[in-house]
């Protein structure tokens, strides 16, 4: 039996297997679910992009991040590669937004994918694990930055981020579960939601903003 959490690649991930199981394993999720509509499909981004996207938004506002990331792509001219982040100045970044810790995580970022692309790009027959070990030796990577590529991107079925305080105050609000639990109180819920805990999360997230 596979371990939660060591999904491999998908096209797009199965809402309808998703619900089905959720009735079946978690009514109160499936009450919750029943009310909103799937979330709208993966945008396709590069891991480099993905990742550079991750680092910008550390930390700010959604919007906020949004604003950033908008004026460093007209920085770079809609063409932002590692090429292009090594060549710009850190006044360049701060001018557009960007800290100057954030700017030495892209470089860093930058630098090691040029060194070795294949890390990045090559990884749809490798598990979550073993994509979090790799890419999280990146200066300003964290393991929560990789699971949002993982479950927004590569469409990983089976992602649980329980560090993600967004899941954590949804899990509080919908199951009773007391503010500030230990993390396996968190899991021990998720465990239901397996394999389809990408899909939990992300329903998660769109009952919060509504």
């Amino acid at each position: 039996m596979e371990k939660a959490g060591t999904s491999l690649w998908c096209a797009e991930l199965d809402w309808s297997a998703a619900r089905m199981h959720f009735l079946k394993a978690d009514p109160i999720l499936h009450g919750l679910v029943s009310n909103l509509t799937n979330p709208p499909p993966s945008k396709g981004r590069s891991a480099f992009e993905s990742l550079c996207r991750a680092i910008v938004g550390q930390q700010l506002s959604v919007k906020a991040a949004s604003t950033i990331w908008h004026r460093l792509n007209e920085l770079h001219c809609g063409a932002l590669t590692p090429e292009t982040i090594l060549a710009a100045k850190m006044e360049e970044h701060r001018n557009a937004g960007v800290s100057g810790q954030k700017h030495r995580y892209l470089m860093s970022l930058a630098t090691r994918y040029m060194a070795g692309p294949d890390d990045f790009n090559c990884v749809k027959d490798k598990s979550d694990e073993e994509i979090i070990e790799r890419w999280t030796r990146v200066k300003g990577i964290g393991k929560w930055t990789v699971q949002m590529h993982l479950m927004f991107e590569l469409n990983r079925p089976n992602v649980f981020p329980v560090d993600d305080l967004g899941i954590r105050r949804a899990m509080e609000l919908h199951f009773g579960i007391a503010r500030e639990s230990p993390k396996s109180t968190y899991e021990k819920r998720a465990l239901l939601w397996s394999p389809f805990r990408t899909a939990a999360c992300r329903f998660l997230w769109m009952s919060s903003d509504s």
